[in-house]
């Protein structure tokens, strides 16, 4: 009986083209080539796990059902310790032997759509339409096939793998998932999310988070009747002012900075001077020192536009109010970290190009800001349309590769004790 252990320790001393070497060890085992095969001819599967899962609705604060659903399909691919936790992740661990670390494998539960959108699947051109469908149907879909996989193949590793289909991804769900996942547990050594292939063809490696800090600014002012209170400030007015404030802001191409506001609410009726109005501003980058810079310009762009409403109707009566509403930490691993080595020899290996992506804010951001590798792969195929109702699309271009890849990239960071056959089922 031979033993292949490549753990996060001897990964990281362990020079490129030796590494690579390892995962190519890993990959030709007969039990890991069997579960490689099990992506590929599973993939039929996969897309039907993908169609069933996406038809749940799961909008951020309200993924219990999918969750639910998701809970029950885990205890029968065969995970341990599958259950829900507080915050409303679902978990289940693929069980090592104890000599290797711990390593999450993370997609997603919740969607950018309301819990009454038309979930509707559409078929065009060889792509299917339908809200959440690749962003995160289709990663929660390979999340599963890949715990199969294991299962089937009977791959035994060294240590264990965490499965997590995690809430508040999106939106002002603030990472709210991953947070708590990290409070609860301090075992975790590396962390890899699924997405859909963002901004690159292939399956490209995320490695840099981008980090944002959202807010909501509420104006406050006197109210009155727009004829007989004619002098009053507004604070519909007042938010004006402040937009357009903000929109001076300047920031640098690069590192890229960007801010922007989103929603803007108030006033009561058309012949009411408004007594309240709020906007929802989001700034991002994935450098936090100009993160940090450019929320005090436009926190100090709020206040000039507040001053110059109280100057222009001589008064002191408006006032803004600043809320925090979502910090999500921006994160970076160096191109040659471990973890990011990991898995562009899991594509090498395969015969396919090693690809980094562009920066995008994931639940990765979490674990790579707390200084734990971290990164986020493809959940395979092809997709565009993001957060759009009517344009979300997934397509099954070479759509088994990114599960192959993510589960080459799992078994390499937590080991495998490799059989001369399949253990037994």
């Amino acid at each position: 009986m031979k033993h292949l252990l490549l753990s996060l320790a001897i990964a990281a001393a362990l020079p490129a083209q030796a590494q690579q070497q390892t995962l190519a060890r890993i990959a030709a085992q007969p039990a890991v080539k069997q579960a490689l095969a099990y992506i590929e001819t599973n993939e039929a599967t996969t897309q039907k796990n993908m169609l069933a899962i996406n038809a749940i609705p799961a909008p951020t604060f309200a993924e219990a059902a999918r969750a639910r659903d998701y809970e029950q399909r885990l205890k029968a691919a065969g995970l341990a310790d599958v259950h829900i936790d507080e915050a409303g992740n679902v978990l289940g661990t693929h069980k090592g032997t104890g000599n290797g670390p711990t390593v999450v494998l993370a997609a997603h539960l919740d969607t950018v759509y309301p819990a009454t959108t038309d979930l509707t699947v559409r078929e065009k051109d060889g792509r299917l339409y339908a809200p959440g469908i690749a962003d995160n149907g289709r990663s929660l879909a390979a999340m599963l096939t890949i715990v199969y996989a294991l299962r089937e193949a009977g791959v035994q590793t060294e240590g264990d793998v965490l499965f997590v289909a995690n809430v508040g991804e999106e939106g002002l769900g603030d990472l709210k998932g991953v947070k708590h996942l990290f409070k609860q547990r301090k075992d975790i050594k590396a962390f890899i999310g699924l997405e859909p292939a963002l901004g690159a063809d292939g399956d490209p490696v995320t490695y840099i988070g981008t980090g944002s800090r959202r807010f909501k600014v509420t104006i406050h002012g006197p109210g009155g009747h727009s004829y007989e209170g004619f002098g009053l400030p507004s604070a519909v007015h007042a938010a004006g002012r402040v937009i357009a404030r903000i929109d001076e802001v300047r920031v640098p191409a690069q590192p890229k900075v960007t801010f922007n506001v989103g929603v803007v609410q108030g006033g009561q009726s058309v012949n009411s001077i408004a007594a309240e109005a709020s906007l929802l501003i989001d700034i991002r980058s994935a450098d936090a020192t100009l993160l940090a810079k450019v929320e005090q310009q436009i926190k100090d762009a709020i206040q000039q536009g507040v001053r110059e409403t109280n100057q222009r109707w001589n008064s002191q009566a408006i006032t803004a109010e600043v809320t925090l509403i979502g910090d999500r930490p921006a994160g970076q691993m160096p191109a040659d970290a471990m973890i990011v080595r990991t898995a562009l020899a899991a594509a090498k290996v395969q015969g396919r190009p090693p690809l980094l992506d562009t920066p995008h804010s994931t639940d990765a951001n979490l674990p790579m800001s707390l200084g734990i590798p971290a990164i986020t792969m493809s959940g395979g195929g092809a997709s565009g349309g993001y957060h759009s109702e009517k344009l979300e699309w997934w397509a099954p271009q070479h759509a088994h590769t990114g599960p192959q890849n993510v589960l080459l990239t799992l078994l390499g960071l937590v080991g495998v004790r490799g059989l001369d056959a399949p253990l037994a089922k």
